[in-house]
């Protein structure tokens, strides 16, 4: 009986020491997680502080875009109308053979 007491209360200790060894181990990983939230949370609130700027940009970079858009536009339209220009001067100048 001895014996089997005294494998039985090894048993026991072996078994509080790594049942305290998870505690501590399970402990610091939910210390670990929280802090991972806690950045986590930082993160999103500073990328929610730029929302503001970037649509401040995006609304500049399309204001560009649609400048140079109508700048193109208005150069296309001038050499259209100068190309027409040159057609009709050339047709009111008289022909040799006239």
């Amino acid at each position: 009986m001895s014996s089997s007491s005294n494998t039985n209360e090894y048993f026991n200790k072996q078994r509080d020491l790594l049942l305290q060894e998870i505690s501590s181990n399970l402990s610091e990983v939910y210390q670990n997680l929280e802090t991972l939230n806690r950045a986590m949370n930082e993160s999103i609130q500073i990328g929610k502080e730029f929302d503001d700027v970037g649509r401040l940009w995006a609304v500049f970079y399309d204001g560009m875009n649609e400048l140079r858009k109508l700048q193109s536009e208005a150069e296309k339209k001038s050499v259209d109308v100068s190309e027409e220009k040159e057609l009709y001067s050339r047709s009111d100048v008289p022909s040799e053979k006239d």
